[in-house]
C-alpha cells in the first residue's frame, strides 16, 4: 500500500499493493485518478523497476523506528530510523522533514525535534534526541528538553512533541514488500 498526498487539500490518498500490481503488469506508466475529498484529478507516473544493468542506489536500513500514538489530532503511524540525523516536524505539504507526521496538532512544530544515530566503536547505536528550537518544546518520559540539550533514549522511552505521544523503539521496523 502506498499514500501519497492530493495537491490541491493535502489528504491522503491510498494506492493498494493490488492496484500498482495491475498496472505493473500491464506496463502502464501513466495513470489518472481522482481525489475523493476534493475531486481533483492528479495525473500520476509510476516508477517501473529499473534494468538489470543499471545501478541502482542503494536503499538504507531502518536501525531503530518510531510509533505515533492515536488521539485526537492524528492516527496511528509508524516511522523507519536510520543512521545519521532525522529531523522529526509536522507534516505540511511546503516543509521538508525526514519523518513527516501527519496531525493536527496546532501545538507540533513543522521542525520540533532531531534524533541523531551514531555507531559506536563496538558497534551499538546511539539514538540522542534533541529539540529543533520548536515552541513548546520536547519531553521525553515527561521531563523537558533544555536548550541545546540531548538525550540518549532507550527502547520505550515515551517522547512528547506538543500533544502528540510518540514510542521510541531501537528496533528496525519490519518493512513492508516493496512496491515502488
Amino acid at each position: 500500500m502506498k499514500k501519497i498526498f492530493c495537491p490541491k487539500c493535502d489528504n491522503p490518498i491510498v494506492l493498494t499493493a493490488e492496484r500498482l500490481r495491475q498496472l505493473r503488469e500491464r506496463g502502464e506508466e501513466r495513470f489518472s485518478i481522482v481525489c475523493p475529498s476534493c475531486t481533483h484529478q492528479l495525473n500520476l507516473k509510476l516508477r517501473l523497476p529499473k534494468e538489470e544493468g543499471k545501478q541502482r542506489r542503494p536503499e538504507r536500513e531502518s536501525v531503530g523506528h518510531l510509533l505515533v500514538v492515536e488521539n485526537g489530532f492524528g492516527y496511528k503511524q509508524t516511522f523507519p530510523l536510520y543512521l545519521g540525523v532525522n529531523r522529526i516536524g509536522r507534516r505540511n505539504k511546503d516543509t521538508e522533514t525526514d519523518i513527516p507526521i501527519i496531525t493536527g496538532d496546532p501545538s507540533m512544530d513543522r521542525h520540533h525535534a532531531i534524533i541523531k544515530v551514531t555507531q559506536g566503536k563496538t558497534g551499538t547505536l546511539r539514538f540522542a534526541l534533541s529539540d529543533d528550537d520548536s515552541h513548546v518544546g520536547t519531553f521525553v518520559s515527561g521531563q523537558i528538553l533544555g536548550p541545546r540539550e540531548s538525550v540518549y533514549l532507550q527502547s520505550g522511552d515515551v517522547i512528547t512533541l506538543g500533544a502528540t505521544s510518540i514510542i521510541f523503539s531501537n528496533q528496525p521496523l519490519e518493512e513492508e514488500a516493496d512496491i515502488s
